[in-house]
């Protein structure tokens, strides 16, 4: 807790502490015990393969609503999840401590940590119970590298013939780590090559606004957020481009005489690296009320990225179909997501050309350095972060109580040219192939 505000935020929770004999305190909390496994050997979402595991859905928190006057309150939630600064421990996060004044019913004032209102399930993404996915897309909720910030909101609120209108505005810093995963150990001087997942810090400094129509038992949201993204780790950096050079060029820099080496490879150069990007992010969503108990629920984003060559400038979204049937909510998804085309081509390009270079002297350390240059390729195309997958879901919700609900779900990911939520293995690609997952959780809050 760095900034001002938070430090701010800190100094009135602990004074509201003191005095919580006199506010009106509640308390509340919810989880989420979940499993999932795959057909696949390698790592889907971080944590799955054909091992199973528990840690991709698994979450508890507690949260505290304090009422200090009719229009003053403060909230604090806390949860206990999978560390997003590495894949082997579990963290405890402040998820939101914000102060809140509301002058008036239509009008409502926020300070402090909070959500991104960017999804249609952004304040109820850890709180499997309120809703019937199995899992939220990750094609869609994954545009946004986290969805809390500290700083300040405002919602204002209308009630013409046509519905309820809310419009949501926001400015604030968002810290969160960036996860990237290398397939291959690649050791060359002045070329970070370790294999694995690798995570980087990013503050971004973001606002954004959300507009909101509630009519009847449909809603409808649009929203546009801006946001300039810095690398905060002293090794982190975002590539601006990635240069193709010829052999001569390689020669030179590696001090060699000329005509050892013949062909050409891709590498970083100094001028391609920036710490800072900006990202653009355009939302819309649906949910329409059908006959019969069905619901249809959309979501789609549209990501820009300027100043960098990077797979994260990417388009997604999803829809579902869902049916009410007593206590069953059973629903059928397709989800997509797609990095920019040109991206996807560089990708491709890069990723094939592991054979770049070429010793022309019948000398074994000339073949030596050609084949380690040969192996940066991959970890190159890995740099670049690319999407390229759609997933269709079948599963189904069933409420135990008003407060407990179990899910199931199976679903098949195919992968295109590439995807950055899967680990790779090795020496190994996983295009055109299909990811097979089967979910099941318990959700409760109370």
């Amino acid at each position: 807790m760095k900034t001002p505000i938070s430090w701010a935020l800190a100094a009135v929770f602990s004074s509201g502490a003191m005095t919580a004999a006199a506010a009106d305190v509640s308390l509340s909390g919810f989880g989420t015990l979940g499993y999932a496994k795959s057909n696949q050997s390698y790592n889907f979402e971080r944590f799955i393969s054909n091992s199973g595991t528990v840690k991709r859905d698994s979450v508890a928190g507690v949260q505290a609503d304090i009422k200090f006057t009719e229009s003053t309150g403060a909230t604090i939630q806390g949860k206990f999840a999978p560390s997003l600064k590495n894949d082997s421990t579990w963290d405890s996060t402040l998820s939101w401590a914000f102060l809140s004044w509301r002058p008036s019913n239509d009008l409502l004032i926020r300070l402090g940590k909070q959500r991104v209102p960017i999804y249609f399930y952004s304040e109820s993404l850890d709180v499997g119970a309120t809703y019937d996915f199995a899992i939220l897309p990750t094609e869609m909720y994954s545009m946004s590298p986290s969805t809390d910030y500290i700083g300040a909101s405002i919602s204002k609120t209308w009630n013409p013939s046509l519905g309820e209108f809310t419009l949501d505005g926001y400015t604030g810093h968002n810290f969160t780590t960036f996860r990237t995963y290398r397939r291959d150990n690649v050791q060359i001087p002045g070329i970070d090559g370790n294999p694995g997942a690798n995570f980087t810090s990013l503050d971004a400094k973001s606002g954004g606004i959300a507009l909101t129509l509630l009519r009847n038992e449909d809603r409808y949201r649009a929203s546009f957020h801006k946001a300039t993204s810095s690398t905060t780790t002293p090794e982190g950096y975002i590539l601006a481009s990635e240069s193709l050079l010829p052999a001569a060029a390689w020669a030179q820099n590696l001090g060699l005489p000329p005509g050892l080496l013949g062909g050409s490879a891709y590498t970083v150069l100094p001028q391609d690296k920036v710490n800072h990007v900006g990202v653009l992010t355009y939302t819309i969503g649906t949910e329409i009320k059908l006959p019969q108990n069905f619901r249809l629920i959309g979501e789609y984003a549209r990501r820009k990225v300027t100043g960098a060559v990077i797979g994260t400038d990417t388009g997604g979204g999803y829809f579902a179909l869902l049916k009410d049937v007593g206590a069953w909510t059973p629903y059928v998804s397709y989800a997509t997501i797609k990095s920019r085309s040109d991206v996807l081509s560089l990708y491709q390009t890069i990723n094939t050309n592991t054979n770049g270079l070429t010793a022309l002297a019948p000398i074994p350390a000339i073949a030596d350095v050609a084949a380690a240059i040969n192996s940066t390729q991959r970890l190159l195309a890995d740099g670049l972060v690319v999407y390229d997958q759609n997933t269709i879901a079948l599963g189904t919700s069933y409420r135990l109580t008003p407060t407990q609900k179990i899910k199931f779900e199976w679903a098949r990911t195919h992968v295109g040219v590439a995807s950055s939520f899967v680990d790779a293995p090795s020496f190994g690609n996983v295009s055109k192939q299909n990811i097979d997952v089967l979910s099941f959780s318990y959700n409760v809050v109370f």
